[in-house]
């Protein structure tokens, strides 16, 4: 068993998605105090999504990034769409994983083949 499975959160953590993006819906945002790892209270803006019971505590980071896709007034959070996906940071004199945000990837448009004006021959073979 992986620690995250031994000890589960009600918190969204990196390990939670798989190594993958994950694109998201906002359902609500909350201002929740917290504990930091110090055991310092800290108020937190904490994001729901649709589709899962998992929460999201923001750090300053990812505030600022929720805030570059959705705007800056919480309000207007909720039914935003958001791409997660687990990278690392250095947190003291450690590096950890943990759950970064950016705008969702777009769908990639179908490349079409490059043809040379001189590779076209419209001529009609009869």
């Amino acid at each position: 068993m992986k620690r995250y499975e031994v000890f589960p959160s009600k918190y969204l953590k990196a390990a939670d998605l798989g190594g993958k993006p994950a694109i998201v819906k906002i359902s609500a945002v909350s201002y929740e105090t917290l504990k930091s790892p110090e055991g310092k209270e800290q108020n937190k803006t904490v994001l729901a999504f649709a589709g899962t019971k998992k929460l999201l505590p923001l750090n300053m980071t990812n505030w600022d990034a929720v805030a570059n896709v959705a705007g800056d007034d919480t309000d207007q959070w909720p039914n935003k769409k958001i791409e997660l996906y687990p990278t690392t940071t250095q947190m003291g004199s450690k590096i950890v994983e943990c759950v970064r945000i950016r705008k969702p990837s777009a769908p990639k448009e179908p490349k079409l083949p490059v043809v040379a004006d001189d590779d076209l021959d419209d001529a009609i073979p009869f």
